[in-house]
C-alpha cells in the first residue's frame, strides 16, 4: 500500500454540490480538501481521504488499470467527475 499526504490539496467543484457523508449526512459544498491520498495495487483502489465527505474510491479494478500513473491534477478531475456527474 502507497499512501501519500495531499497537504490541503483542494478541488473547487465550481458549483455548490450535496454529498453525503458517513454517518449519514447531507452538506452542500463547494470545494473538497484532500488530506491524504492511498493507492492500494494488491487491491487495483486508489482512495482519497476529504476534510468535508470522508473517504472517496477514485479508481479500482479495471479503472485503476487504465488510469495508470495518476497525477494531483487526475485525482482534481475524478473528484470533479464524482461529485458533479461531470
Amino acid at each position: 500500500m502507497l499512501e501519500f499526504k495531499a497537504d490541503g490539496l483542494e478541488v473547487d467543484l465550481g458549483q455548490d454540490v450535496t454529498v453525503v457523508t458517513r454517518p449519514v449526512e447531507t452538506k452542500t459544498v463547494e470545494t473538497v480538501t484532500v488530506q491524504r491520498m492511498v493507492d492500494i495495487p494488491a487491491h487495483k483502489r486508489v482512495i482519497v481521504f476529504t476534510e468535508e465527505i470522508g473517504e472517496l474510491v477514485l479508481w479500482e479494478g479495471a479503472d485503476y488499470d487504465a488510469i495508470g500513473q495518476w497525477t494531483d491534477q487526475d485525482v482534481i478531475n475524478r473528484v470533479k467527475a464524482l461529485l458533479t456527474s461531470q
